[in-house]
């Protein structure tokens, strides 16, 4: 039995195609910054806490840092996520404010 060329050429594309759709869903993390975003929202559960941004939930890891933000308020805030995870804070800083959330004098 002979295999045709498009066959292989099918299969690599397919193969290539597979690899860039894992790579950039579970193998790149990506990263957005909001400047004076204001917190419509705070939520928790049982074990999670999140603010509601710009329509968006996103999960705050450090209960304390949850606790220190105010909902009206405005933040510049970055997320991130990966895959199939929920979106999380990793940097907060008050608005028009060169320290960090909490931080010193």
């Amino acid at each position: 039995m002979k295999s045709h060329p498009f066959n292989w050429i099918a299969t690599l594309i397919a193969v290539l195609a597979i690899g860039i759709w894992l790579f950039t869903s579970f193998g790149m993390i990506h990263s957005k910054h909001m400047e004076e975003a204001v917190i419509t929202e705070k939520t928790h559960d049982e074990e999670d806490y999140f603010i509601i941004v710009e329509d968006k939930k996103v999960h705050v890891k450090d209960t304390s840092t949850w606790m220190l933000l105010e909902t009206g308020e405005t933040y510049n805030i970055t997320y991130e996520w990966y895959g199939m995870k929920k979106p999380y804070v990793t940097d907060v800083n008050q608005a028009h404010d060169k320290d960090q959330v909490g931080g010193g004098h």
